[in-house]
């Protein structure tokens, strides 16, 4: 028997409204008509034009999304006017002048140093520093100032001794005395915090990259091809487990050879071994190592607790949703624009971060780094997350709306493969659910954990548990105390939101309400098949970004990119994984829209059509694979027992007794 959930009950019994809920219809009301037959033989979009009237919604989350990118604006405006990236790239002498550069007012000879020597190290003084084209070797040799006079060095008794040069070793912009008693004198000058050291460090693997970036929109986009090709069998399951497994060892493979190899290199070193810098980029290298490691083996316990056989049974829906994107080409669009726009993104948040990194107070060639402002910059980066959320959610609204009209045949998405509907779709949402996209990004985040346990228990629960039974009784205990919690939250925390948005006038907490509503009547299959679709495309993004990522990591450890051992190159990797990832997703968030879509317009199809009188809009192909994953299990939907809801029942005089109970009203005094 299909299971089937009172909504009103677990909605309404007893629980207050969210803040952000209002009244509405029933949503087999609201959803009959924007999205199936109306009374005559046509479909209500079709007859309309699919441009039902519209207003502004979620204005006040578009006013703080406005509000945060002022002050994004106002936090690069100061540090572009206090910072210099030259700064980290290059040293600077005792008068403030930076080694190697090119620039107005300072000695022409100070262009072809590009190294900082303390020139009366030896007598137990830092200063002063002076540019040096290379780092010297021998001692005995007078060190000389730009204009070729001679350094003086003051000593204990008053008199003045020249400089002379002394062994030392080329560490980054600065010649590191190979003694380890000298280096203990300016360590603290030569170590940086791994704030900036992490931003020197992506400023150094800026092209590498970049050539990441590209080689990940090329690997998203042969994903996309693979899921077309292989959707209708169980051969794309196969490819996403082998290739996340395969990828996520490789990445931890990777940052494991990093991190041997910086140890290896700080010992042929001894004078590394005291360095603070090289000690904090061991660490941060041996946490993402660990953290590789871990997640590869969370995915192999994942697999052996039953998202093996979850991957399995998907397939259907992404081949639909393959079907659709190749009738309207212009979807392609999408991921190219998107790409693009977070290339920029990515580069005006990393130069922004520079500057911020290099801005503060200069005093005889030591940056004192302005504090005030690097906390500024996590307003910055949460800034820059959620510009790149509200982007992904752009596309997903326009790719969504598409897909509906798609579904239900519209004769307008014929001329042009869909070009002119999509560009149309695209500024509609911009123009009317701009608000709903900033407050729906903020929102949908942090419930994709929530989500994922539930839908997993609900398959658990959906399986015979055969040579499991443990997992059976864990999923079902787990579902009475997830649903209460699903019903009060997720319903506010789904991209499914989305789809109603992109077709109705709603705001997102509406359009989010009213999908959950229809999908938690058919919550095993949301659990069974909409949530496995999801799941292969997570694992591609994730095999790609892992993948793109241990070339990266790779790359650092090879002499074409010179990092050294005091080169912070686990900021670079995991910058790497987040601008992969995101590149990942730009390319595959049409496949995303595209299922849940069909998934919502499956599920109103088949509540409004009979197949007879009125005729489903769903393929043979699509109606005969969600005919073969009809979940068979009843899921539990009260915390009582059968034997205690029975006589509860008795006990109020009937079912009629479990209506919600009328609002409670204030009584002045």
């Amino acid at each position: 028997a299909i299971n089937t959930f009172d909504t009103d009950h677990l909605l309404h019994a007893g629980r207050p409204s969210p803040p952000c809920r209002r009244p509405s219809m029933p949503p087999s009301e609201s959803l009959r008509h924007p999205l199936v037959r109306g009374a005559g033989t046509e479909p209500w979009l079709a007859r309309n034009g699919f441009a039902p009237p519209r207003r502004c919604r979620d204005t006040g989350a578009l006013v703080a999304l406005l509000l945060c990118f002022v002050a994004m604006a106002a936090i690069a405006a100061v540090a572009l006017r206090e910072g210099d990236i030259g700064r980290l790239e290059t040293g600077m002498d005792v008068t403030n002048q930076l080694c190697g550069l090119r620039r107005e007012g300072y000695p022409e000879a100070i262009a072809e140093r590009p190294f900082v020597f303390f020139a009366c190290l030896p007598y137990g003084r830092r200063e002063p520093t002076v540019c040096t084209a290379e780092c010297p070797k021998v001692s005995g040799q007078y060190v000389r100032w730009y204009n070729g006079s001679l350094i003086s060095c003051p000593t204990a008794n008053g008199r003045s001794i020249p400089a002379t040069t002394y062994p030392t070793t080329h560490l980054q912009q600065n010649c590191v005395p190979s003694a380890a008693s000298l280096y203990a004198l300016v360590a603290t000058q030569i170590d940086t915090d791994a704030f900036p050291s992490t931003l020197e460090g992506m400023l150094k693997a800026r092209w590498l990259l970049a050539a990441a970036a590209c080689a990940a929109a090329l690997l998203a986009a042969g994903w996309g091809l693979a899921v077309r090709a292989l959707a209708p069998s169980r051969r794309l399951a196969l490819l996403a487990l082998s290739a996340s497994v395969s990828s996520l060892l490789l990445l931890a493979a990777a940052l494991w050879f990093r991190f041997l190899q910086g140890l290896s290199v700080a010992g042929e070193m001894p004078v590394l071994q005291g360095s603070l810098q090289v000690a904090t980029n061991a660490q941060m290298a041996a946490a993402l190592a660990a953290i590789a490691t871990a997640i590869a083996v969370g995915v192999g316990v994942a697999l052996s607790c039953g998202l093996l056989q979850r991957l399995l049974q998907a397939g259907g829906l992404l081949r639909e949703a393959s079907e659709a994107i190749a009738s309207l080409p212009a979807l392609l669009v999408l991921p190219l624009l998107l790409s693009c726009a977070i290339a920029l993104l990515a580069a005006a948040w990393l130069s922004v971060s520079l500057y911020i990194a290099s801005a503060g107070k200069v005093e005889r060639g030591v940056l004192h780094a302005d504090e005030r402002l690097q906390w500024l910059f996590l307003l910055h980066s949460l800034g820059s997350l959620w510009a790149m959320e509200v982007l992904f959610h752009w596309a997903f609204c326009a790719t969504a709306g598409l897909v509906v009209r798609w579904y239900f045949g519209a004769p307008s998405l014929a001329e042009g493969g869909g070009g002119g509907a999509l560009l149309r779709a695209s500024c509609r949402t911009l123009r009317y659910s701009a608000g709903s996209l900033a407050i729906g990004s903020l929102l949908v985040l942090p419930g994709r954990p929530l989500r994922f346990l539930l839908e997993h228990c609900l398959h658990q629960a959906q399986t015979d548990g055969s040579g499991k039974p443990e997992l059976r009784g864990v999923a079902h205990c787990c579902l009475r105390c997830c649903l209460d919690v699903a019903t009060r939250h997720l319903q506010y925390m789904s991209h499914n939101a989305y789809v109603l948005v992109a077709v109705h006038d709603v705001g997102f907490c509406e359009g989010a309400r009213q999908a959950f509503e229809l999908t938690l009547s058919n919550i095993g299959r949301v659990a069974v098949l909409a949530a496995g679709e999801r799941l292969l495309l997570s694992l591609g993004k994730l095999s790609i970004a892992s993948v793109g990522t241990a070339a990266v990591a790779a790359a650092l450890s090879t002499p074409l990119t010179a990092f050294s051992a005091a080169d912070n190159g686990s900021g670079v990797a995991c910058f790497a994984f987040v601008l992969i990832y995101a590149i990942a997703n730009a390319w595959l968030v049409v496949f995303d829209a595209a299922v849940e879509a069909i998934f919502l317009c499956f599920l109103v199809d088949q509540a409004e059509n009979d197949g007879e009188t009125r005729p489903y809009y769903a393929s043979a192909a699509l109606r005969s694979y969600m005919e073969a994953h009809r979940p068979t299990y009843v899921l539990p939907s009260m915390s009582l027992d059968d034997d205690e809801l029975s006589h509860a029942i008795q006990q109020m005089g009937g079912l009629d007794a479990l209506e919600p109970p009328p609002p409670m009203r204030a009584v002045a005094g």
